[in-house]
């Protein structure tokens, strides 16, 4: 019995010293003359759409992302938007275009569509012929030529969708 006692103040202690939580760690304060550190976009409709999109585009090329602003982006790598030479949309950067319309087709959100050239092709005019096919395929799902814009001549390989919410 003598035995059990002397085993068991230590084990209590052990067991007790586990059940306290650490002292926290004191954060420094940002001195003054920089910047404080950027808030996290607002939610709202085009983060649920971010969430959405992402998990039903995951597994592809395609990204999308909520900027700071709270607008969210999508990127699509030409090769899978555009053939060679060509400004006529592909299925699969039709697939994005038909998402994201179903998904803003009443909600007051503005669209801006900018598309690269090809590496051979170095002049503007496919650029903004695929921006335009972009935007073409989105008035045909319903959204109002107003609220596009097209613009051509990314400097990436990328083509970008960038959707606000409308100005309030």
């Amino acid at each position: 019995m003598r035995r059990a006692l002397v085993l068991t103040f230590p084990l209590l202690a052990i067991l007790g010293a586990c059940g306290t939580r650490p002292a926290p760690v004191p954060v420094a304060p940002v001195p003054s003359g920089l910047p404080a550190p950027a808030a996290p976009p607002r939610a709202g409709p085009l983060v649920t759409e971010q969430l959405r999109l992402a998990e039903l585009f995951r597994g592809t090329p395609v990204v999308f992302s909520l900027q700071q602003d709270g607008s969210l982006r999508a990127t699509i790598p030409r090769r899978f938007s555009f053939d060679a030479g060509a400004a006529q949309v592909k299925p699969p950067l039709a697939a994005v275009l038909d998402r994201l319309a179903k998904s803003q087709r009443l909600a007051p959100s503005r669209f801006r569509v900018a598309a690269p050239a090809d590496p051979e092709v170095r002049g503007p005019a496919l650029a903004r012929e695929r921006a335009a096919s972009a935007r073409d395929h989105l008035i045909g799902q319903g959204i109002a030529a107003a609220r596009i814009q097209a613009t051509g001549g990314t400097q990436t390989e990328l083509v970008e969708i960038l959707v606000t919410e409308a100005p309030r």
